[in-house]
């Protein structure tokens, strides 16, 4: 028999989970580092010793948070879509999921298109700019993640956001499924099931970044969003693996870090390493030790509420800032350290910029135009993180462990 959950360490989580909110800001700085990494090397050569192995291997990061994702949308709805919620249900959880990135997507997408068009009107132009109809329109419609592409086009990174969408629109048919896991053992299984679904296609199709990223990458997504899935559910039917993860959350991340350096020397595809770093997940859950102090930092806690934007901005800023700040206007190791530094400054203030001028505003805009979904969450996680972010001693404050309480996880990403 499963064991029966109950409100002590080690089982649901039952509320705010400020970490797992933290660390979605250091996840986007890799990220943008991943990004940045081939401008350094080309202004800096001697940071290729840093950047090159974050610019092939960094992209682990995404997967973590692909597993982050699918672990909190469970958390936050697991009993809404334990059943069909009906279309009305389902439409306010898309809207609510929409409300967090879209508005900002859109407007950096605007500005991106605006720039391609200026750029070339005075005989320049911004690399991958993609072009004004089928590339537009798959940005536009968050389909450019969906597979079937030749090249990421126009603000590249949205292919995952898009990716993501795409398990959204399929979560009523996943999470039933996730949930008639009963036993620590059936979810521990149906994790490493779904972390063998993109290692086992991409040993077929290949792991090049091409075929990840823009040719195939839903078995990428989909396959790392269940594994998340399968660890919520594995909180639910159990209190000693979680518990004892959590008392290992510094260990495991260490050994994730360490499966990441051995994969990459051995030249096999840091993927490999995703059974191990998406237990972490489950592990900060837990709320205990060292690591989760520091992901729980009110600073740590502003750098994941602003992720969202500082993702979406921070490579179209990165390709039109090259026009200026490139190895010929900033020529040598001192300019070209001050051109690396104004490259992710940019970056910072425009990210905050994004999150102050569109993204709450809008957010708290399109939460207006509907109501509360029945069985969502009685206050919408994005109010929570940001109560979280401006009073932290409130915020981590964890509520009982009800079902209600259950539902109060943070959004992953």
């Amino acid at each position: 028999m499963p064991e029966q959950p109950r409100p002590a360490v080690g089982g649901a989580p039952t509320g705010l989970i400020p970490s797992l909110v933290g660390i979605r800001g250091y996840l986007s700085l890799v990220v943008v580092a991943v990004h940045l990494a081939p401008f350094a090397v080309a202004m800096v050569p001697v940071t290729a010793a840093f950047f090159l192995p974050v610019w092939h291997h960094g992209y682990v990061a995404l997967d973590l948070f692909f597993v982050l994702s699918g672990f909190v949308i469970s958390s936050g709805y697991a009993r809404t879509f334990a059943r069909w919620p009906g279309r009305a249900t389902f439409g306010k959880f898309l809207w609510a999921r929409l409300s967090r990135f879209y508005p900002v997507h859109l407007a950096v997408l605007a500005a991106m298109v605006a720039a391609v068009l200026v750029s070339r009107a005075v005989g320049r132009e911004i690399p991958h700019g993609g072009n004004l109809t089928w590339d537009l329109l798959r940005q536009i419609t968050l389909t450019s993640g969906w597979g079937g592409a030749h090249s990421l086009t126009w603000n590249g990174p949205v292919w995952s956001l898009s990716a993501e969408w795409a398990c959204y629109l399929v979560l009523p048919l996943l999470l039933p499924l996730v949930q008639r896991l009963r036993t620590p053992a059936a979810c521990l299984v149906g994790y490493l099931v779904a972390c063998a679904i993109p290692l086992v296609v991409y040993s077929f199709i290949g792991f090049d970044d091409g075929t990840i990223t823009y040719g195939m990458p839903l078995p990428r997504a989909f396959g790392a969003f269940l594994a998340g899935a399968a660890l919520y559910q594995l909180t639910t039917v159990s209190t000693r693996i979680p518990a004892w993860l959590g008392r290992m959350t510094g260990a495991l991340a260490l050994v994730a870090f360490l499966a990441i350096v051995v994969a990459s020397n051995l030249g096999v595809s840091t993927m490999f390493a995703l059974p191990l770093i998406g237990l972490v997940v489950p592990a900060l859950a837990q709320r205990r030790g060292l690591l989760d102090h520091a992901l729980s930092t009110r600073t740590s806690m502003i750098g994941g509420e602003y992720s969202v934007a500082l993702f979406l901005v921070h490579v179209p800023w990165i390709l039109a800032a090259s026009l200026l700040i490139n190895p010929r206007t900033f020529p040598g190791p001192a300019w070209g350290a001050l051109g690396i530094v104004l490259l992710v400054l940019g970056a910072f203030v425009l990210a905050w910029l994004a999150y102050v001028l569109v993204e709450r505003p809008a957010q708290k805009w399109m939460r207006t135009l509907v109501k509360r979904a029945p069985g969502a969450p009685a206050k919408p996680v994005e109010e929570r993180v940001e109560a979280a972010v401006e009073h932290p001693r409130e915020g981590e404050r964890a509520p009982s462990a009800s079902a209600g309480g259950a539902r109060q996880a943070t959004d992953g990403r």
